[in-house]
């Protein structure tokens, strides 16, 4: 996730660099075919490009609200993690009474449990590996034996479920209060789905690519539209504009895609992070991790 801080201009030429070169060797391909060959009578009226750009920005407009809402909705579900994870374990130590058997212990395991599940969930989503995470927070054993399920998150969501259950055969817990933590568990389950949903559904294709070739004919349009009175104008305007429309393209596409391991990135592992500093404080761990470091500008 991008921070209230200034983003290096790098950041910005990094992602149309390519598109940007390429229209500026066109447009002065066009100058140098005009000037050269006295074609200046070849232009084309401003209107046409200004019509073009008008919708152009309608379709950027709609285009970036879209990839937004996509972005904001991953924000919105690990807001609601953090807050299911907290409730899981203050329910645990409500409900588990003294009389519990290594109450602590018990506890404590749901905790790295947790843990486990949304530092893997998070990584899951960026396609990264997560056996490091899994050996981080559970025995080996636990760990190889979810290390080997198709979907890891909810392999350890399913432990969740088979560690509550045991508590309840043992009489640790009443109807009440095991109904209570199963429908924290359906609600982080629902979180991990939303996530899911997001990383699988696709933006258009067919969208992204008129986009672009709208853009690429506006930037091809334009050079023609200029006076040969003021030619030595004609290049870096042309690159300008049409660098901004591509830019404002890019970043859409960008948070369209809010687990892709990028800046724009759904801050998930900072969030994992915070949820593990807080579940390890009110659980009396003696090692408490320090917050992640942010990048210069964003934080991942």
């Amino acid at each position: 996730m991008l921070l209230d801080k200034s983003i290096p201009l790098t950041f910005y030429v990094r992602e149309i660099r390519r598109e940007a070169l390429f229209v500026f060797l066109f447009a002065n391909l066009v100058v140098l075919i005009k000037l050269y060959f006295s074609l200046w009578t070849l232009t084309i009226p401003v209107a046409i490009p200004t019509l073009l750009g008008t919708c152009i920005s309608l379709l950027l407009a709609f285009r970036t609200n879209q990839a937004y809402d996509r972005w904001w909705e991953a924000r919105i579900v690990w807001g609601a993690i953090v807050n299911d994870s907290r409730s899981f374990i203050r329910q645990l130590q409500m409900f588990l009474g003294d009389e519990t058997p290594d109450r602590q212990a018990v506890i404590q395991s749901f905790v790295m449990r947790q843990c486990a599940w949304c530092y893997v969930l998070g990584d899951s989503l960026r396609e990264q590996g997560v056996n490091e995470r899994l050996h981080q927070f559970l025995s080996p054993a636990d760990a190889e034996r979810i290390a080997q399920s198709d979907n890891k998150p909810n392999a350890l969501l399913t432990e969740h479920g088979m560690a509550i259950r045991q508590l309840y055969d043992a009489k640790l817990l009443t109807d009440f209060q095991m109904n209570h933590l199963s429908t924290t568990l359906n609600s982080l389950t629902d979180s991990m789905g939303r996530c899911e949903r997001i990383k699988r559904t696709i933006f258009p294709q067919t969208y992204t690519f008129n986009m672009r070739v709208f853009i690429y004919l506006f930037a091809a349009i334009l050079p023609f539209c200029f006076e040969a009175a003021i030619y030595f104008l004609d290049v870096p305007l042309v690159t300008v504009i049409a660098s901004a429309f591509i830019l404002i393209e890019k970043s859409a596409l960008q948070l369209q895609n809010p687990f892709n391991n990028k800046p724009t990135d759904t801050p998930v592992t900072t969030i994992a992070r915070s949820i593990e500093i807080t579940l390890k404080t009110i659980t009396g761990f003696h090692s408490i991790p320090p917050p992640l470091p942010a990048e210069p500008y964003y934080a991942l």
